[in-house]
């Protein structure tokens, strides 16, 4: 089975244009015969925002979807559109509004080709998640999906994990989001930021969960965040890291059959 982790430099608050990016790079792994594709956390927004007021014009809520009367440019219906026709799974991350308290969280979502999809919501938060996003309350969701292998339909659980939670616990009560066997595959979105590739703790929760992570990075510089050249890969046991199409410091599609 072929995924793909796309690295990937959203302008900041272009969501539009990072959008029409985006649509274009999952196209393209789609094409290349990927069943499931990562794309980075806040790929669709940027994440350097200020406070709430200025990111709250970019979120979007998940319980309008897919009835949402609006224009269809939230990204829950663009990637819908994309999954539903390419017969893919689609994870990527956005800002997302609760309607009920109106707070706004730094969010991931697993879409699947029949258009049902899981979210999860970043709980460890770093630098401007403080300024705007509150701190999610729930482990990361693990979803049985289903997908083609040489004609044979399998399955496979896949889990969700944003950028800083790939560390695996929240505090000493709360010390594991994943444990051994939960997960086939997980999804990881991040804005990892300028340091050592692989990171440690990429490698450390592959060993400790025995799953498939799938690291979809960031790169670029925004306003007071420097994400540095990029990396994204995918890495297997016992420590095997594929990054093949892997380019530092571009927009770029890393392939491997998992």
């Amino acid at each position: 089975m072929k995924v793909a982790a796309v690295q990937f430099a959203p302008v900041l608050g272009q969501k539009d244009e990072n959008l029409r990016r985006l649509v274009a790079l999952v196209i393209q792994a789609a094409q290349n015969d990927a069943q499931l594709i990562v794309l980075p956390e806040l790929a669709t927004t940027g994440y350097s925002f200020m406070g709430k007021e200025s990111a709250e014009l970019y979120a979007e809520s998940l319980l309008s979807y897919p009835n949402d009367e609006q224009p269809p440019t939230t990204s829950a219906q663009v990637m819908y559109a994309l999954a539903s026709k390419f017969r893919v799974h689609i994870a990527w991350g956005l800002i997302e509004k609760d309607l009920g308290t109106g707070a706004l969280y730094n969010t991931q979502v697993l879409m699947t080709p029949d258009g049902s999809y899981s979210s999860y919501r970043k709980v460890n938060r770093w630098g401007n998640d403080f300024l705007w996003a509150r701190p999610g309350r729930s482990n990361p969701p693990v979803l049985k999906c289903f997908f083609d292998e040489g004609g044979t339909r399998i399955s496979k659980r896949v889990g969700l994990l944003i950028c800083r939670d790939v560390r695996d616990k929240v505090d000493d009560t709360w010390k594991s989001f994943y444990e051994k066997g939960d997960a086939d595959i997980v999804c990881l979105s991040a804005n990892w930021g300028d340091g050592g590739f692989p990171a440690v703790s990429w490698m450390d929760f592959v060993e400790s969960n025995h799953v498939t992570l799938i690291v979809s990075n960031r790169h670029g510089q925004e306003t007071s965040n420097d994400f540095g050249e990029g990396g994204s890969c995918i890495i297997t046991l016992p420590d095997n890291v594929m990054c093949d199409g892997l380019v530092w410091n571009q927009d770029c599609i890393i392939y491997a059959d998992v």
